[in-house]
């Protein structure tokens, strides 16, 4: 739900950026005082509009940031248990050669 605000509210911001122009133009000509406004009001919308992006990047790189930590925790964890497993088969091996030994040394 904030997601779709956040959408409608870009949308909005875009069509009074494009739009907004010709509803303060009058039919006849534009003052110098109009046209100051109107880079005003330009200026602002654009410095808005990569206000709000940045925000929004920074927050999509933070999160990716935290995956990503999460995802090296995992492999982490899955690189010792599996280094774990093969130390357990590996004594395994040797204590089945010394069983072998002993019972080949007793016949």
């Amino acid at each position: 739900m904030k997601n779709k605000l956040y959408k409608m509210f870009i949308v909005l911001l875009l069509m009074l950026q494009v739009w907004g122009i010709y509803l303060l133009l009058p039919s006849s000509a534009v003052t110098q005082a109009q046209t100051k406004v109107l880079i005003l009001l330009f200026t602002g919308g654009v410095t808005a509009g990569v206000l709000i992006m940045t925000f929004f990047l920074d927050k999509s790189v933070s999160s990716l940031k935290m995956y990503k930590r999460e995802l090296e925790k995992e492999s982490i964890a899955g690189t010792e248990s599996s280094s774990q497993i093969k130390v357990l088969e590996s004594k395994i091996e040797v204590l089945e050669k010394a069983l072998k030994q002993a019972l080949d040394g007793n016949k």
